[in-house]
């Protein structure tokens, strides 16, 4: 493996405070034009890529319109759950966790959707078998080793994938409700220089003969 790229591998972290500088347009088009170079199930669709990816960069108007749907679409599943977790009990230390999440989600926001310059969202359309979330994680990765390579900061939004179905948000994209299934990240300079990540691989690599 290139040294180039082992670093850039330790380097990718999630970033969730962002400085207000904005990133160049040409480093933000390079990152997304990374997305389109991730594998994609061209059986799953028999689609080309480009009928099959999208890659949408939110800005001005229409990134606050989305942020805000986000926001409340989070905020209804976080109630919905609850009142799943209270009608079924043996539910709550399993998903107890992520309810949390949702909580301070609800209550304060995402910061990092707040305060980083672009939020990208990637759509994939469905086929079958449905792989379109197998898909759509490689282009995710693509564009966060990207980033990483260019000094910026990348947070994934997984919560983006809850509004596939959310008509008023996928208007602003200009998708058909129940074909395409989407995330989303935010691109940023980061408010601290993240360190790279030390992991003792020893103990998670196994060899099977």
């Amino acid at each position: 493996m290139p040294e180039k790229l082992d670093q850039i591998i330790k380097l990718r972290r999630s970033v969730r405070s962002f400085t207000n500088e904005a990133p160049k347009k040409e480093d933000i088009d390079e990152i997304a034009a990374s997305a389109m170079y991730a594998p994609y199930a061209l059986a799953a669709t028999g689609l080309p890529i480009n009928e099959v990816r999208k890659v949408f960069i939110l800005t001005g108007r229409l990134e606050k319109e989305a942020r805000d749907l986000l926001i409340s679409q989070t905020k209804k599943n976080a109630g919905r759950i609850n009142m799943m977790m209270t009608l079924l009990p043996f539910l709550r230390k399993k998903i107890g966790p992520f309810v949390q999440r949702l909580k301070s989600i609800s209550g304060a926001g995402i910061p990092s959707l707040n305060g980083a310059t672009y939020y990208i969202i990637i759509a994939e359309k469905k086929g079958f078998p449905p792989v379109e979330k197998q898909s759509i994680a490689h282009a995710m990765q693509n564009m966060w080793l990207t980033a990483t390579d260019k000094g910026l900061g990348f947070q994934l939004l997984s919560a983006t994938g809850a509004m596939s179905r959310n008509r008023q948000f996928l208007k602003l994209l200009g998708l058909p409700v129940g074909e395409y299934g989407i995330d989303g990240c935010v691109v940023g300079y980061a408010a601290n220089k993240p360190e790279a990540k030390v992991i003792d691989t020893s103990k998670c690599v196994n060899w099977v003969e």
